[in-house]
Protein backbone atom coordinates (compact mmCIF):
# COMPACT_ATOMS: atom_id res chain seq x y z
CA UNK A 1 0.00 0.00 0.00
CA UNK A 2 1.21 3.94 -0.79
CA UNK A 3 1.91 5.60 2.60
CA UNK A 4 -0.66 7.69 3.56
CA UNK A 5 -0.27 11.35 5.07
CA UNK A 6 -3.09 11.04 7.56
CA UNK A 7 -4.46 8.08 9.22
CA UNK A 8 -8.40 8.03 9.68
CA UNK A 9 -9.50 6.98 12.90
CA UNK A 10 -11.44 3.41 13.57
CA UNK A 11 -14.47 2.86 12.09
CA UNK A 12 -14.40 6.38 10.06
CA UNK A 13 -14.13 4.91 6.49
CA UNK A 14 -14.10 1.64 4.58
CA UNK A 15 -14.52 3.14 1.19
CA UNK A 16 -10.50 4.24 2.22
CA UNK A 17 -8.86 7.38 2.94
CA UNK A 18 -8.87 9.66 -0.20
CA UNK A 19 -8.35 13.22 -1.49
CA UNK A 20 -10.23 14.56 1.45
CA UNK A 21 -8.85 13.11 4.17
CA UNK A 22 -4.74 13.84 2.98
CA UNK A 23 -3.10 16.62 3.94
CA UNK A 24 -1.32 18.23 0.87
CA UNK A 25 1.86 17.05 -0.24
CA UNK A 26 5.02 19.02 -1.14
CA UNK A 27 2.61 22.15 -1.60
CA UNK A 28 -0.47 21.75 -3.79
CA UNK A 29 -1.52 25.46 -4.76
CA UNK A 30 -4.20 25.80 -7.14
CA UNK A 31 -3.76 22.01 -8.33
CA UNK A 32 -6.43 19.95 -10.37
CA UNK A 33 -5.63 18.00 -6.78
CA UNK A 34 -6.78 20.81 -4.70
CA UNK A 35 -9.73 21.55 -7.23
CA UNK A 36 -10.57 17.44 -7.16
CA UNK A 37 -10.68 17.21 -3.46
CA UNK A 38 -12.64 19.65 -2.66
CA UNK A 39 -15.18 19.51 -5.85
CA UNK A 40 -15.88 15.53 -4.90
CA UNK A 41 -15.98 16.22 -0.96
CA UNK A 42 -19.58 15.78 -0.55
CA UNK A 43 -19.74 12.58 -2.65
CA UNK A 44 -16.49 11.49 -0.69
CA UNK A 45 -18.72 11.82 2.22
CA UNK A 46 -21.56 10.59 1.30
CA UNK A 47 -20.19 6.64 -0.15
CA UNK A 48 -17.82 6.47 2.99
CA UNK A 49 -20.70 7.20 5.43
CA UNK A 50 -22.81 4.79 3.53
CA UNK A 51 -20.11 1.61 3.00
CA UNK A 52 -18.40 2.63 6.82
CA UNK A 53 -21.71 0.71 7.49
CA UNK A 54 -20.44 -2.89 6.81
CA UNK A 55 -18.15 -4.61 9.62
CA UNK A 56 -15.26 -6.20 7.90
CA UNK A 57 -15.12 -9.07 10.53
CA UNK A 58 -18.01 -10.36 9.91
CA UNK A 59 -17.56 -12.48 6.94
CA UNK A 60 -21.05 -11.69 4.68
CA UNK A 61 -20.18 -7.92 5.46
CA UNK A 62 -16.99 -8.19 4.16
CA UNK A 63 -17.79 -9.90 0.72
CA UNK A 64 -20.28 -6.93 0.63
CA UNK A 65 -17.70 -4.73 0.72
CA UNK A 66 -15.57 -6.36 -2.07
CA UNK A 67 -18.53 -6.87 -4.16
CA UNK A 68 -19.42 -3.47 -4.19
CA UNK A 69 -15.35 -2.95 -5.29
CA UNK A 70 -15.45 -5.57 -7.84
CA UNK A 71 -18.92 -3.73 -9.24
CA UNK A 72 -17.65 -0.18 -9.42
CA UNK A 73 -14.57 -1.22 -10.99
CA UNK A 74 -16.33 -3.09 -13.19
CA UNK A 75 -18.90 -0.42 -14.17
CA UNK A 76 -15.57 1.90 -14.55
CA UNK A 77 -13.45 -0.95 -17.00
CA UNK A 78 -14.21 1.49 -19.92
CA UNK A 79 -12.98 4.71 -18.38
CA UNK A 80 -9.53 3.70 -17.24
CA UNK A 81 -6.26 5.11 -18.69
CA UNK A 82 -4.04 3.33 -20.60
CA UNK A 83 -1.37 3.86 -17.74
CA UNK A 84 -4.06 2.52 -15.44
CA UNK A 85 -4.86 -0.78 -17.18
CA UNK A 86 -2.61 -3.00 -15.85
CA UNK A 87 -3.29 -2.49 -12.01
CA UNK A 88 -6.60 -2.11 -12.25
CA UNK A 89 -7.21 -5.20 -14.01
CA UNK A 90 -4.80 -6.82 -11.49
CA UNK A 91 -6.95 -5.18 -8.52
CA UNK A 92 -10.17 -6.54 -10.74
CA UNK A 93 -8.71 -10.33 -10.59
CA UNK A 94 -7.31 -10.54 -7.13
CA UNK A 95 -11.27 -9.02 -5.90
CA UNK A 96 -12.38 -12.10 -8.20
CA UNK A 97 -9.62 -14.41 -6.24
CA UNK A 98 -11.29 -13.39 -2.82
CA UNK A 99 -14.75 -13.64 -4.22
CA UNK A 100 -14.46 -16.93 -5.47
CA UNK A 101 -17.16 -18.12 -2.71
CA UNK A 102 -19.73 -15.37 -3.74
CA UNK A 103 -23.26 -15.62 -5.00
CA UNK A 104 -22.14 -14.78 -8.25
CA UNK A 105 -25.65 -14.12 -9.47
CA UNK A 106 -26.52 -11.11 -6.98
CA UNK A 107 -23.84 -8.88 -8.04
CA UNK A 108 -21.75 -10.17 -11.63
CA UNK A 109 -24.54 -9.38 -14.26
CA UNK A 110 -25.91 -6.24 -12.72
CA UNK A 111 -22.96 -3.20 -13.37
CA UNK A 112 -23.57 -1.26 -16.43
CA UNK A 113 -20.40 -0.43 -18.37
CA UNK A 114 -19.56 3.49 -18.17
CA UNK A 115 -17.43 5.70 -20.25
CA UNK A 116 -15.10 8.78 -20.44
CA UNK A 117 -13.16 11.33 -22.50
CA UNK A 118 -9.60 11.38 -21.68
CA UNK A 119 -10.11 13.96 -19.33
CA UNK A 120 -12.32 12.47 -17.56
CA UNK A 121 -10.38 9.26 -17.24
CA UNK A 122 -7.92 11.26 -14.83
CA UNK A 123 -10.91 12.04 -12.46
CA UNK A 124 -11.91 8.08 -12.75
CA UNK A 125 -8.09 6.77 -11.43
CA UNK A 126 -7.92 9.79 -8.79
CA UNK A 127 -10.75 8.27 -6.89
CA UNK A 128 -10.14 4.73 -7.66
CA UNK A 129 -5.95 4.70 -6.95
CA UNK A 130 -7.26 7.29 -3.86
CA UNK A 131 -9.32 4.83 -2.41
CA UNK A 132 -6.20 2.12 -1.94
CA UNK A 133 -4.29 4.17 0.44
CA UNK A 134 -6.74 3.06 3.45
CA UNK A 135 -6.25 -0.45 2.65
CA UNK A 136 -3.70 -0.72 5.51
CA UNK A 137 -6.05 0.33 7.88
CA UNK A 138 -8.87 -1.41 6.58
CA UNK A 139 -6.54 -4.69 6.46
CA UNK A 140 -6.19 -4.68 10.02
CA UNK A 141 -10.06 -5.15 10.26
CA UNK A 142 -10.07 -7.93 8.63
CA UNK A 143 -9.85 -11.83 11.11
CA UNK A 144 -7.50 -14.24 9.89
CA UNK A 145 -8.04 -16.17 7.63
CA UNK A 146 -10.43 -14.27 5.49
CA UNK A 147 -9.21 -13.45 1.95
CA UNK A 148 -7.02 -10.38 1.16
CA UNK A 149 -5.45 -10.07 -1.70
CA UNK A 150 -7.38 -7.01 -2.70
CA UNK A 151 -6.43 -5.30 0.35
CA UNK A 152 -3.13 -6.55 0.44
CA UNK A 153 -2.14 -5.52 -3.46
CA UNK A 154 -0.11 -2.91 -4.25
CA UNK A 155 0.04 -1.53 -7.70
CA UNK A 156 3.03 -0.62 -9.95
CA UNK A 157 2.12 2.78 -10.02
CA UNK A 158 2.23 4.60 -6.58
CA UNK A 159 -0.17 7.07 -5.44
CA UNK A 160 2.70 10.11 -5.34
CA UNK A 161 4.22 9.21 -8.63
CA UNK A 162 0.43 9.33 -10.28
CA UNK A 163 -0.26 12.55 -8.42
CA UNK A 164 3.15 14.02 -10.41
CA UNK A 165 1.65 12.63 -13.60
CA UNK A 166 -1.56 14.24 -12.78
CA UNK A 167 -0.24 17.97 -12.27
CA UNK A 168 1.99 17.16 -14.93
CA UNK A 169 -0.47 16.61 -17.87
CA UNK A 170 -3.37 18.59 -16.81
CA UNK A 171 -1.28 21.94 -15.64
CA UNK A 172 -2.11 24.21 -18.85
CA UNK A 173 -5.65 22.62 -18.64
CA UNK A 174 -8.72 25.24 -19.00
CA UNK A 175 -11.66 25.67 -16.55
CA UNK A 176 -13.58 24.05 -18.97
CA UNK A 177 -11.73 20.85 -18.80
CA UNK A 178 -10.95 21.05 -15.50
CA UNK A 179 -14.84 20.15 -15.35
CA UNK A 180 -14.54 17.23 -16.98
CA UNK A 181 -11.96 16.03 -14.81
CA UNK A 182 -14.15 16.69 -11.96
CA UNK A 183 -16.89 14.88 -13.99
CA UNK A 184 -14.55 12.21 -14.41
CA UNK A 185 -14.47 11.86 -10.53
CA UNK A 186 -18.42 12.65 -9.69
CA UNK A 187 -18.79 9.52 -12.10
CA UNK A 188 -16.57 7.42 -10.02
CA UNK A 189 -17.98 8.14 -6.99
CA UNK A 190 -21.50 7.12 -8.89
CA UNK A 191 -20.86 3.97 -9.28
CA UNK A 192 -19.69 3.07 -6.04
CA UNK A 193 -22.63 4.41 -4.96
CA UNK A 194 -24.61 2.35 -7.57
CA UNK A 195 -22.49 -0.79 -6.04
CA UNK A 196 -23.55 -0.10 -2.71
CA UNK A 197 -27.25 0.56 -3.45
CA UNK A 198 -27.27 -2.82 -4.96
CA UNK A 199 -27.10 -4.36 -1.75
CA UNK A 200 -29.64 -1.76 0.26
CA UNK A 201 -26.64 0.48 1.06
CA UNK A 202 -27.69 4.04 0.64
CA UNK A 203 -26.90 7.91 1.80
CA UNK A 204 -29.52 8.77 4.44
Amino acid sequence: MQAMTNHPPPGETVLGTTQAGLHPENGEGDSVRSLLREATRDEHRRIDQTISRLQLADRTSYRTFLAIHYMALRALSGCWRAADEADLSALSLCLLDDLVDHPADIWVGSARRAEANSLQRWGVAYVIRGSRLGGAILRQRVPTGYPTSFLDFAPALTWPVFLKQLEHETRSTDSRARSQIVEGAQQAFGAFATAAATFGLRHE
